[in-house]
């Protein structure tokens, strides 16, 4: 489709507007603990630049799956992966900024992930890098996709070492260690001081349960221990500071296994257990995507059921919230036909944004 002269020059207005005043660190490794904000007067410019920002025409394949998604009376999240675009620098930083501004001008846009595992093998590796990460990304979609919340995700190792048990473990102890030792940017405490940040508004939380037959030396089961990494999180107050939903990975190479038990018993440790502890949403990864070089689904090739899927569409029925994620580049017929199977099962979904 042909884009006017008048649409090109506005974004590119914006474009200059972001490379100009956004006040974003640079990205390098070691950004300092108090990074620099936008001025008062270049924010107000920049706000003022937002105010005119356009949707995407039809053509764009990210906007047209927005749209697409909104048809089918589906809650719809921007998906992006800022941290890598923060690490590039200032330049590649706003231009994902902008990119993520026009999309979020589509109406009926509810909200923007900006970080996939914060903080987990992504560079980030200490509580000042994290939190400077998010002041930037905070500030800058406040200019360009105002009012629009934002999410992240997140894995907090020490929640799956039985934090609650009483009297505790020898070995629960030595596993929250462990983990804090390890990932010091990822512990109770700095998690806790990024909420308190009021930088996003929505986490998706993964408590970073251990294999089961880890559980079964400790003399417990999983859902214990996600009951236990629950009670924690309410106990710290995260459900005061943002909205908390939980996330899980379920999506399969081929054909599901179709073993009933293991299924009924996957979906109450990772989807009942949650939304009874106060989670507002599951987000369930994926519906389509190549990972370690197979496709992965919830349903098995050519949108067939399978018990998982059955699964979730009877809790979709019973009202949990339900999330998953699509991009329009990996669709398994048709980007209507695999929209209105997804919305069987969830209510919403993450669109990938095109910001890599």
């Amino acid at each position: 489709m042909r884009i006017s002269s008048r649409y090109r020059m506005a974004v590119g207005a914006l474009v200059l507007a972001a490379l100009v005043t956004t006040g974003c660190h640079s990205g390098q490794a070691a950004p300092p603990a108090q990074p620099t904000a936008p001025s008062p007067t270049s924010s107000a410019r920049s706000a003022g630049a937002t105010s005119r920002m356009l949707p995407p025409p039809a053509g764009n394949d990210y906007a047209d799956a927005v749209r697409a998604a909104l048809n089918h009376h589906l809650q719809v999240w921007l998906e992006a992966d800022l941290v890598k675009r923060w690490q590039q620098g200032r330049a590649s930083f706003n231009s994902a900024l902008v990119q993520l501004g026009q999309l979020a001008a589509i109406p009926g846009v509810r909200g923007i992930k900006i970080a996939d595992e914060l903080g987990y093998h992504d560079g980030l590796t200490s509580r000042q890098q994290v939190a400077a990460f998010l002041t930037d990304a905070s500030t800058g979609l406040r200019q360009f996709a105002p009012g629009k919340p934002l999410l992240v995700d997140m894995i907090v190792p020490d929640l799956g070492c039985l934090p609650v048990q009483d009297p505790p473990l020898l070995w629960s102890t030595e596993c929250q260690v462990k983990a804090d030792g390890q990932y010091p940017q990822l512990s109770v405490a700095s998690v806790t001081s990024y909420l308190q940040a009021h930088t996003i508004s929505v986490l998706d939380l993964s408590a970073g349960l251990l294999p089961d037959n880890t559980y079964a030396g400790w003399g417990v089961t999983r859902d214990i221990a996600e009951q236990q990494a629950w009670a924690k999180v309410n106990q710290l107050g995260w459900p005061s500071l943002v909205t908390m939903h939980s996330r899980k990975a379920l999506a399969h190479p081929g054909a599901y296994d179709e073993s009933v038990p293991a299924t009924k018993a996957d979906l109450k440790t990772w989807v009942d257990l949650p939304l009874a502890a106060g989670a507002k949403a599951v987000d369930i990864w994926t519906w389509r995507q190549k990972y370690q070089g197979a496709i992965n689904r919830l349903l098995d090739p050519g949108l067939k059921p399978n018990a998982l899927w059955l699964g979730l569409v009877q809790r979709h029925q019973q009202g949990d919230q339900l999330f998953t994620h699509l991009s329009p580049h990996s669709l398994e017929m048709s980007l209507d036909a695999d929209l209105a199977m997804l919305a069987k099962a969830f209510s919403a979904v993450f669109i990938a944004a095109g910001t890599g």
